[in-house]
């Protein structure tokens, strides 16, 4: 054997020893996330509640992210929340520097409306979600309407402003509308809750679905016109009366039976998901654990819980990733009558 054949099996063995132990240094989720951007896309119009949380978590979580990376945010609407969460799972970047703030409805529309082609909640990886309060949803009426209860409702139209067909401010009047008999008036198509608003104030529209944050909270829209006793609230999407608003009646009281129960049930407890926060599935095991951490740290911290409170008005309590995946398990084994008949709902 001469120098030139032993340096190419010298080579050789060299090469297939690096081939075998894999890369030599691994990057960790602080070397990955230093000196980056971190893109948060919202599932929501700007100026909105949903974008308004977005960007109050977004500075906190910022913090306690290894590599302290700037995050930029950038919305997303459409379609309920799934035109953002379709790009995060199938288009956006799948190394973790793209992070989905989504709608909750996001958890059960793929199911109802048959679309998991578009997105799969069971196929990405959850960080964990804010509740803010949207549960129970509640109905909004201007004060100068005379809506004064849901019993109202029945005897004349109500003219309702609803964003797109699958998002809970235009799920909800539809199934009053058929369980209670209501006579409201859908007009969907408004992009965002700004145009809600906006319609509410010119009087295009007399009334509006949001969650019952609202009520109370001066720093958003609905909360403002409340204050300045233009609108209000006559009604939640809840099982039972809210100690908070205990004259407030719910929706369980007006339905018939255990089927309508079972269908009401299915959306008010997929409207009680919050703003869940996921990464496409093809992100790093490591660098998911580290967003997850990430979220506990930030969302555990009494400081920054305090501080979120004060900045939106309204209490934010966090959903783990855990127990995202449950309340997956549950929709997804809900009987098939009941998942049918929600979607008469959701699917034009």
């Amino acid at each position: 054997m001469n120098l030139a054949d032993l340096g190419r099996m010298t080579g050789l063995a060299v090469l297939t020893a690096a081939a075998l132990a894999g890369p030599v240094t691994a990057e960790t989720p602080e070397e990955f996330y230093q000196g980056k951007w971190v893109t948060m896309v919202v599932a929501a119009a700007a100026g909105g509640f949903a974008d308004t949380i977005a960007r109050t978590f977004a500075g906190e979580f910022q913090k306690n992210l290894p590599g302290h990376p700037d995050i930029v945010v950038v919305n997303k609407p459409g379609a309920g929340g799934l035109v953002a969460a379709s790009q995060l799972q199938n288009t956006e970047a799948k190394d973790g520097s793209t992070i989905g703030f989504l709608l909750g409805n996001v958890l059960t529309t793929p199911l109802v409306t048959g679309k998991e082609d578009q997105f799969d909640p069971r196929k990405v990886n959850w960080i964990g979600s804010l509740e803010n309060g949207d549960y129970p949803y509640a109905l909004y009426v201007n004060s100068n309407a005379g809506f004064d209860s849901p019993k109202d409702l029945m005897d004349k139209e109500l003219v309702e402003g609803a964003t797109s067909y699958t998002n809970y401010n235009r799920v909800f009047p539809a199934l009053m509308n058929e369980m209670m008999g209501t006579k409201i008036n859908i007009i969907a198509g408004y992009k965002g809750s700004g145009e809600v608003y906006l319609a509410l104030e010119r009087g295009e529209v007399q009334g509006w679905m949001e969650g019952s944050h609202a009520i109370a909270n001066i720093t958003n829209k609905a909360g403002q016109m409340i204050a300045a006793g233009t609108l209000k609230p006559i009604m939640l999407m809840a099982r039972e009366r809210d100690e908070r608003w205990p004259d407030l009646p719910v929706l369980a009281e007006f339905l018939d039976d255990d089927f309508q129960s079972a269908v009401a049930g299915f959306l008010m407890d997929s409207s009680a998901t919050g703003r869940p926060i996921a990464v496409p599935a093809e992100v790093p095991a490591d660098r998911v654990e580290a967003l997850r951490a990430a979220f506990e740290t930030t969302m555990s911290d009494p400081e920054v819980i305090d501080r979120m409170k004060d900045m939106l008005k309204t209490p934010v309590v966090k959903i783990s990733a855990t127990q995202i995946d449950k309340l997956l398990d549950g929709f997804y084994s809900a009987p098939d009558d009941v998942v049918a008949a929600v979607r008469t709902y959701m699917v034009q």
